[in-house]
């Protein structure tokens, strides 16, 4: 087991997952309609631009925690939904947000990445974990993208080209 485990760079299969998941889920942004982007396809669900500021809010919140600082990230999930408004700019400030966390993932210490902070959620979570959340948190709205294009008729898998 442990040669295993000396075998395994962590840190470059967290950041290589999380690119593909980002570039899969822009592909799957890049397929909903403009003007099915800022609504809501009934009941309480959100718009896929309030799905998106979901996202990079954790991204942000997350590569702050990865460089040890306090983070009030989900105090501004509000303001990028309105700013979300314009598609071509949450494309380029999620892929900037993606970038950054892959950046800071890289960067963290050992000991960053082994230690505790406290998640959204109110729960004591070590760091690594937290990252590991995040990105597959990425791939969690893809599916409520797809979701969105499924339900304005649209049945085709983009994120596979």
């Amino acid at each position: 087991m442990s040669t295993t485990v000396q075998g395994v760079d962590a840190r470059a299969y967290l950041a290589g997952w999380l690119s593909a998941v980002t570039n899969m889920t822009i592909a799957d942004i890049n397929a909903i309609p403009e003007d099915k982007w800022n609504e809501s396809q009934g009941g309480c669900a959100r718009s896929a631009n309030g799905l998106l500021a979901d996202v990079v809010t954790n991204l942000k919140w997350t590569t702050d925690i990865l460089a040890g600082k306090e983070s009030d990230a989900y105090n501004h999930m509000g303001d990028l939904a309105a700013l979300y408004v314009d598609k071509a700019i949450a494309v380029a400030q999620f892929a900037e947000a993606s970038k950054t966390l892959a950046e800071a993932i890289h960067a963290a210490s050992d000991e960053t990445l082994n230690s505790t902070a406290m998640a959204p959620w109110g729960m004591p979570t070590p760091v690594f974990t937290l990252a590991t959340i995040s990105v597959n948190h990425i791939w969690y709205h893809d599916g409520q993208f797809n979701y969105v294009q499924c339900l304005i008729g649209d049945e085709k898998v983009h994120w596979m080209g």
